[in-house]
């Protein structure tokens, strides 16, 4: 009777700046974790660290 349909997901990574707070979102790589820490922030050099993993949806 009723079907819940299949949604796409693509899955995106936010890091966020350890010192001004700046959070920026990209496309999920393989090999991220929570608390990894990864590049340095562009905007004042501090220290970028994972803190969210999650499947976003695809609008088809």
């Amino acid at each position: 009777m009723f079907s819940k349909k299949e949604e796409k997901r693509a899955p995106c990574t936010v890091e966020q700046c350890e010192s001004c707070k700046k959070e920026t979102k990209r496309k999920f790589i393989e090999g991220d974790y929570i608390f990894k820490e990864t590049s340095p922030c562009v905007s004042c050099k501090g220290q970028l660290r994972i803190t969210k993993i999650f499947g976003e949806i695809i609008k088809t």
